[in-house]
């Protein structure tokens, strides 16, 4: 029972973070590609595994193709209770509220606790999904699966549950931009992994 309320709660926690989207205190990080974190599941992985950063599935300037606009360095964020990093790119102008935000949630970022209760990117993803029925858009063809809800684009691919947003808050009008962010941050994720 505790197992499931735990999951519960990690699953709750994950909405709450998704719909904060560029809400919450961001703070400019030093996350270089390169560190590893010696934390949970990490130290068991980080000689096979190293952590994925946001910014590497998507740069600033990749996301500047999305949002057709100058964007700020990247504010760095993590949520190591649910193995998530963020990464959001504002506005370089500040008459324009456009901004793109990406995080990547993985196991290897993962507390160990967290992990032998069962949590994972894949039961988070499912989870999320299942809470975000309501007007969800199903899409085909983005990693194992993947969906638009709650104005952002979710997918999840082998171990690593990727959320996208960007531009203005209504995410039909940003169907297409979403779309290709997420086949560029699968096409990078793909490459860090060879």
């Amino acid at each position: 029972m505790a197992k499931k309320s735990l999951g519960f709660l990690l699953s709750i926690l994950l909405t709450l973070v998704c719909c904060a989207g560029c809400g919450g205190d961001l703070q400019t990080n030093d996350n270089s590609p390169d560190k590893k974190s010696e934390s949970g599941a990490g130290k068991a992985q980080a000689a096979v595994k190293k952590i994925i950063e946001p910014s590497q599935l998507i740069s600033r300037i990749e996301a500047e193709s999305f949002t057709r606009e100058k964007l700020q360095e990247a504010q760095n964020d993590e949520k190591q209770a649910v193995g998530m990093k963020k990464c959001f790119y504002g506005a370089a102008s500040g008459d324009s509220g456009n901004f793109f935000q990406i995080s990547v949630q993985q196991s290897l970022f993962m507390p160990q606790t967290a992990l032998e209760s069962g949590q994972n990117p894949k039961t988070i993803f499912e989870n999320t999904k299942k809470i975000l029925s309501d007007g969800r858009i199903d899409l085909k063809g983005l990693g194992d699966d993947a969906f638009i809800g709650t104005i952002a684009l979710h997918i999840l691919k082998d171990d690593y549950y990727i959320t996208i947003r960007l531009g203005n808050p209504n995410g039909k009008e940003n169907r297409k931009e979403l779309e290709a962010a997420g086949r560029k941050a699968l096409e990078n994720l793909q490459s860090l992994l060879i």
